[in-house]
C-alpha cells in the first residue's frame, strides 16, 4: 500500500517540476515509468495519530509528490529482485488495527442531546467496505500482477529503444487490449476502495478531533475535581467550626412534635429547658453577630423558627396555669396542695413563659394575685365569724385594783367567777398561751360548738397563728414561683394578696378589745404573742408581715397603757378617801378570810390594825403577773414606765392610808404615844411591802430584779423601824 500511494503522488506529479534525481538503491523497488494517471484523487493523507509507527516510516520514506520523475535506467531488474506487496492485505493491516483500536476504545461518548459527537451522516467503517465487491477485487489482483504487467511492458519497450522487432510491440498491444476491461474494472474497484480510504481518513479526523474534545473534558474534569476538593476542605473546616454552633441551636424533630402535641408532665419539662437553652444561645450569638456588624446566615434562618415554636409553647403554657388558677376558685379547696404539688413542679414552665413573654407572664401573675386575695380573704372572713362566736370574759372597770368585781360574758351574762383563776388580776395559768409548744389552731368547727367561756387571747393566738402558717406558705412559694421577679416585687406581690386579710385581723383585735377592754393581763399577752410571731417569722425568714405586727402594737399597747392609768387613778382615789371608807370598801372586795376580821376596825374614824391592806394582795398579784410577762429588757417598753407610776401611786395609798392608824390605847404622855403611833405605821408599811416583796420574789427578768430591789430596801428600811 506504501508503494501504491508512491506511485499515485508520482504520477499526480505536476508537469515541469524540477526535482532532483534520486540515487538508485538496489534493496528497493525500482523506480516505474511514468504513465498516464488511472486515479484522479488527491492522495490519502491519514492521520499520524491513527497509524502505526510502521505506516509513519513508509509514509516518510515515500517519495513527495512533488518530485521529478525518476530517469529511465539502462538496466532492467530482475524478477527476482522484486519486492512484491499484496494491496489487499495492506489495506486488511490498516482496517483491522483501526477495528481494534476502536474495539480498545470503547463506544462513541454521545452527546448531551443524546447524539454521537461524530457527524450523523458519516457512514460506518464496516458498512462502506461490504460495499466494495471484495470478490471481484481479489480475483482481479490475484490474477495479474499489476506491477509484473507494467515491469513487463516497461522491459518491452525498453527493447524496442535498442531496435527489437515491432511484433512485440503488436503483442504487447494485443496483451493490453485484452486485458483492458479488467484493468478498467480493477480501476473501479480501486475508486471504491479509494472511497473508502477517504471515509476511514474522515473518520480518523473526527476521531482525532474527538480525542482532542475528550483530551479538554479530562482537562476540565481533573480541574473540577481540584476545586471540588478546595470546596470539601473548606467545608470540612466551616463544619468544624460551626458544630458547636449547630449543637447549641438544633432542635431536633421529635422534641419538636412532643412540645406542640405531648402531655405536660416531668418529661415535657425537660423539652421546654432544652428550648429554653437554645434560645439563650441564640440570644447570644446574635449579640456576638451585632458586635461585629454581620449577618449570620444559619441563626437569620433557624431564629424565626425557634421563636415559633416558643411561642406554640408560651400558649400551651398559659392555658395550663391559667386552669390550675381557677381551680384554687373551687369550694373547700386546698390552695397549699395546688401550689406545692402542682404549681412548683411545674415553676420551671412559667419562668420560660417570663424569658418569652414577660407580659403574659405579668397578667398570670396578675390573675393569680386576684385569685389568691379572693381566697384568703374568703377563708378568714369565715374563720373570723367562728372565732366570734366564742365567749369571751368580758372585763371592765370594776375589775381594777380597789374597784369592787363584776363580771360579764357575752353573748349571754354568765355568774361571777370568784375563784383565783378567774381573777382578772391574777395572771394564773394564763401564761401557758405564750410557753406553750403546742402549735396547734382552733378548727372553725370547733369554735363554733364551743362553750367555754375563755380569755380574749386565745382567739388572738388562734387566728394569728393561722395567719402566720398561710403567710409563710404564700410567701415561700411566691418566691419559689415568680423567680422573674426581684424581692421588692415579690413582697409587693404578697402585700397585694394579704392586705384584704391584714385588715381583717386588725379589725378581729379591736373588737375583742372593745368586748374585753380593761382586760390588762388579755392584752399583754396578746402583745408578747406577736412579739413571738415575729421571732417565728424572721427564723423561718419571712419579712412581710412586719407590718401587720406593728400595726397590732399600734393599737394593743395604747390601750394596755390606758388600762395601767386606769388603775394607777383608781389607787389615787382611794388615797384620798377616808380611813372608814377605804378600808369599808377594800374589805368589801376581798375574797379572803385572812382580812374579815378588818370590818370592825374600819368602822371608827382611826385604825389601829397594822395587818396588810386587801389592796395590797392585788396589787402584789398583779403586779407580779405584770413582772412575769416581762422576762427580757423590756426598759424600752410602756410597761416600765406604767409599772413606775402605778407602784408610786400605790406607796402614796399605803402612806396616806398608814398616817391614820393609832394606838388604840393612851398613855396619857403625848410623846410616848406619838412614838407608839409611829411605830404601828411603820409596821403597817414593813407588813404591806413585805407581802409585795414576798409575791414578786419569785418573778425574772430586769424588770422584775428592779422592783425586787426596790421593795426589799423599803422592807428593809420599815422592818429595822419596826422593830
Amino acid at each position: 500500500m506504501q508503494i501504491w500511494n508512491s506511485t499515485r503522488r508520482t504520477q499526480r506529479q505536476p508537469p515541469g517540476s524540477s526535482t532532483p534525481p534520486q540515487q538508485h538503491n538496489p534493496s528497493q523497488q525500482p523506480p516505474l515509468p511514468q504513465r498516464a494517471p488511472i486515479l484522479q484523487r488527491a492522495p490519502l493523507q491519514p492521520p499520524t495519530s491513527g497509524l502505526s509507527n510502521t505506516s509513519r516510516s513508509s509514509l516518510a520514506s515515500a517519495p513527495s509528490s512533488t518530485s521529478a520523475p525518476p530517469e529511465k535506467e539502462t538496466q532492467v531488474p530482475s524478477k527476482q529482485s522484486e519486492t512484491r506487496v499484496d494491496p489487499l492485505a495492506t489495506l486488511g493491516n490498516i482496517l483491522d488495527s483501526d477495528s481494534s483500536y476502536i474495539k480498545a476504545r470503547g463506544p462513541e461518548p454521545k452527546s448531551p442531546s443524546g447524539n454521537s459527537t461524530a457527524n450523523q451522516d458519516q457512514p460506518d467503517i464496516s458498512i462502506l467496505i461490504g460495499k466494495i465487491d471484495s470478490d471481484l477485487l481479489s480475483k482481479q489482483l490475484e490474477s495479474q500482477d499489476i506491477f509484473l504487467f507494467n515491469d513487463k511492458s516497461d522491459a518491452q519497450l525498453h527493447k524496442n529503444e535498442f531496435g527489437e522487432d515491432d511484433q512485440v510491440k503488436k503483442d504487447i498491444a494485443a496483451e493490453y487490449e485484452q486485458q483492458i476491461e479488467r484493468f478498467k474494472d480493477l480501476h473501479v474497484s480501486i475508486q471504491k476502495c479509494d472511497s473508502v480510504l477517504a471515509s476511514v481518513e474522515d473518520y480518523l479526523s473526527l476521531f482525532e478531533k474527538d480525542l482532542g474534545m475528550l483530551s479538554s473534558e479530562i482537562e476540565t474534569l481533573q480541574n473540577r475535581s481540584i476545586f471540588l476538593n478546595r470546596r470539601l476542605e473548606n467545608r470540612k473546616e466551616v463544619e468544624a467550626r460551626l458544630a458547636a454552633l449547630i449543637d447549641d441551636i438544633f432542635i431536633p424533630p421529635m422534641i419538636i412534635r412532643k412540645i406542640i402535641y405531648g402531655e405536660i408532665n416531668s418529661q415535657w419539662i425537660s423539652l421546654i429547658q432544652i428550648l429554653s437553652t437554645r434560645l439563650k444561645r441564640m440570644e447570644l450569638f446574635k449579640a456576638e453577630a451585632k458586635k461585629i456588624s454581620q449577618s449570620i446566615a444559619l441563626i437569620d434562618e433557624i431564629s424565626p423558627i425557634l421563636f415559633k415554636l416558643a411561642e406554640k409553647a408560651v400558649e400551651r403554657i398559659r392555658d395550663f396555669f391559667a386552669a390550675k388558677i381557677k381551680n384554687l376558685r373551687a369550694v373547700n379547696t386546698n390552695a397549699q396542695i395546688i401550689q406545692y404539688s402542682v404549681c412548683l413542679k411545674f415553676r420551671q414552665l412559667y419562668a420560660f413563659l417570663a424569658y418569652v413573654n414577660r407580659q403574659l407572664a405579668e397578667e398570670i401573675s396578675y390573675g393569680y394575685i386576684n385569685t389568691m386575695k379572693w381566697y384568703y380573704a374568703n377563708n378568714f372572713s369565715r374563720y373570723v365569724k367562728a372565732l366570734e362566736k366564742l365567749k369571751i370574759r368580758s372585763i371592765d372597770r370594776s375589775s381594777l385594783i380597789g374597784a369592787e368585781s363584776v363580771s360579764k360574758l357575752l353573748p349571754s351574762a354568765r355568774p361571777q367567777y370568784t375563784s383565783s383563776h378567774r381573777d382578772p388580776l391574777t395572771l394564773g395559768r394564763r401564761v401557758n398561751v405564750i410557753f406553750s409548744t403546742d402549735s396547734s389552731v382552733m378548727m372553725e368547727n370547733s369554735a363554733e360548738q364551743s362553750s367555754d367561756v375563755l380569755w380574749m387571747e386565745t382567739g388572738f393566738r388562734s387566728f394569728n397563728l393561722a395567719l402566720m402558717d398561710n403567710v409563710c406558705a404564700e410567701y415561700l412559694f411566691i418566691v419559689d414561683f415568680f423567680t422573674f421577679k426581684s424581692s421588692e416585687q415579690q413582697a409587693q406581690l404578697f402585700h397585694e394578696i394579704f392586705k384584704p386579710t391584714f385588715q381583717l385581723g386588725e379589725e378581729y383585735v379591736r373588737r375583742l378589745l372593745d368586748i374585753s377592754h380593761m382586760d390588762a393581763f388579755g392584752i399583754l399577752l396578746c402583745i408578747r404573742i406577736i412579739q413571738l410571731l415575729e421571732f417565728e417569722l424572721q427564723r423561718r425568714k419571712v419579712p412581710v408581715m412586719e407590718g401587720y405586727c406593728h400595726n397590732l402594737n399600734m393599737i394593743l399597747w395604747p390601750r394596755f397603757q390606758h388600762i395601767m392609768n386606769a388603775h394607777s387613778d383608781n389607787l389615787r382615789k382611794l388615797s384620798g378617801k377616808s380611813p372608814t371608807e377605804s378600808g369599808s370598801s377594800a374589805l368589801g372586795r376581798s375574797a379572803t378570810s385572812a382580812f374579815s376580821g378588818l370590818s370592825s376596825m374600819l368602822s371608827s374614824s382611826h385604825v389601829s390594825s397594822v395587818l396588810p391592806h386587801p389592796v395590797t394582795q392585788k396589787f402584789a398579784t398583779f403586779l407580779s403577773g405584770i413582772l412575769e410577762l416581762c422576762p427580757e429588757d423590756m426598759e424600752s417598753e410602756p410597761v416600765t414606765v406604767s409599772v413606775v407610776r402605778l407602784r408610786t401611786e400605790f406607796e402614796a395609798f399605803l402612806t396616806k392610808f398608814s398616817s391614820k392608824i393609832t394606838s388604840s390605847t393612851s398613855t396619857g404622855n403625848m410623846h410616848a404615844d406619838a412614838q407608839k403611833n409611829a411605830r404601828l405605821r411603820e409596821q403597817f408599811l414593813y407588813n404591806n411591802y413585805v407581802v409585795v416583796y414576798t409575791v414578786i420574789s419569785d418573778s425574772e427578768g430586769v424588770l422584775a430584779e428592779q422592783e425586787k430591789k426596790h421593795f426589799k430596801n423599803l422592807t428593809e428600811a420599815y422592818g429595822s423601824a419596826a422593830q
